[in-house]
């Protein structure tokens, strides 16, 4: 027969009906697919049940059974004396700033949660505003410590792009890999980078970086030497303004680079034959670049779509009239066009290349395409177009 102080102890550790159906509404904010765990954990115990207000994370952990069993026998041994929940976390393996996380937060696997000490204290001014994003917004920070580290993770939580729900993998893959390139600096595709990420970066700077990161790798991939050999008008010289056709990776990046310019940008316009860039030279000088393309009313012909001087600024006159001289000098401005576009592989052996370093360190980065092709390529663009819209971007880079 039990004495009285057990039976004490009993009546005091049983839950109400009020208590009952308080905890089972804090159980129904759980993931569906694992609240039948965590409310068969949660009513073993007053104490336990109490994790689902005071540290649902832990509640989940154990009641999902995300920790080794030793671990989790040890936790709720300390969860029944009463233990401080710096324990409790410290021996699951989880971070205590997660206990600031609602229910609603937890679904699948919790795994590379972010733990250092910086960590700790700046997120706390970067939790979630609302319980319904919470679970895209954990999932988001686990992604991108594992994609990245700790400071693009911290960095990823405190923007305002969590509102409807996604996948973390599409929307930041790109963005994870750009991040990390930009601070391997013994890496070609670091070379790529014109302007490196770093913690301080406004989201809508970030992720056009990236996105001209991308144009510029699909410069590499699909214009090497030889890709492209009809330049469609004749190099030339006119008014003293020599005119140099740009027709692979190496000529438009160094052109990009000295001219300060957004060459760089033209990878599928280039493969896609949709036009043509030249280099203006004075001596030996880069003055301007050059676009050609269809004539915007006269099928076939062929016509100055820009002209641009260093950083974009607008070409002199006497650039104007030299090109329009050395355009009238040409033999022909027609181009015949049976209206296929031109299949210009990607260079998977580059592309592997490329990504070989970060693959290494981050298991595979499986987020990005092993494959480089129109397909795959159009997914990073995807992704990153995506998170642009929900940043409200609306830079030509995606247009």
């Amino acid at each position: 027969m039990r004495s009285r102080a057990n039976t004490m102890d009993a009546e005091r550790s049983a839950p109400s009906n009020r208590e009952t159906r308080d905890l089972e509404t804090l159980i129904k904010r759980f993931d569906p697919a694992r609240r039948a765990n965590v409310r068969r954990l949660a009513s073993s115990s007053s104490r336990v049940a109490d994790l689902a207000i005071a540290f649902p994370g832990a509640l989940y952990t154990i009641a999902c059974r995300q920790s080794p069993l030793r671990q989790r026998q040890k936790a709720l041994e300390l969860i029944e004396t009463g233990a401080p929940l710096r324990e409790v976390a410290a021996t699951l393996g989880l971070p205590l700033w997660l206990r600031r996380l609602p229910p609603e937060a937890f679904a699948g696997h919790l795994a590379s949660l972010p733990r250092s000490d910086i960590f700790t204290r700046r997120i706390a001014n970067h939790l979630p505003t609302s319980a319904e994003n919470s679970a895209f917004w954990l999932r988001s920070v686990m992604f991108g410590a594992n994609a990245c580290d700790e400071y693009f993770a911290l960095w990823l939580a405190q923007q305002a792009i969590f509102l409807e729900p996604g996948d973390p993998e599409r929307l930041f893959g790109l963005l994870a890999a750009y991040a990390w390139f930009s601070n391997t600096d013994l890496s070609r595709a670091h070379g790529l980078i014109v302007v490196p990420w770093r913690p301080e970066m406004a989201i809508d700077t970030a992720v056009c970086a990236a996105k001209s990161w991308l144009n510029r790798m699909r410069l590499v991939l699909q214009l090497p030497k030889g890709a492209i050999t009809d330049s469609w008008l004749e190099p030339g010289e006119a008014r003293g303004y020599t005119f140099l056709p740009l027709l692979d990776h190496a000529s438009i990046l160094a052109e990009a680079h000295a001219m300060q310019n957004c060459a760089d940008q033209y990878a599928d316009r280039l493969a896609r034959d949709k036009c043509r860039l030249f280099s203006i030279r004075r001596r030996g000088v880069r003055i301007a670049t050059l676009e050609i393309g269809p004539h915007p009313r006269e099928a076939g012909v062929l016509a100055i779509s820009q002209l641009k001087a260093r950083h974009n600024l607008p070409a002199s006159s006497d650039i104007w009239q030299a090109a329009h001289t050395w355009l009238g000098a040409q033999s022909e401005i027609k181009r015949a066009s049976n209206g296929v576009q031109p299949e210009r592989q990607f260079d998977t052996e580059a592309w592997s290349a490329l990504m070989a370093t970060y693959r290494a360190k981050k298991a595979g980065a499986a987020w990005i395409p092993e494959q480089a092709d129109k397909e795959t390529f159009s997914v990073l663009e995807g992704g990153i177009a995506e998170l642009a819209r929900r940043a409200g971007i609306t830079s030509w880079l995606f247009t």
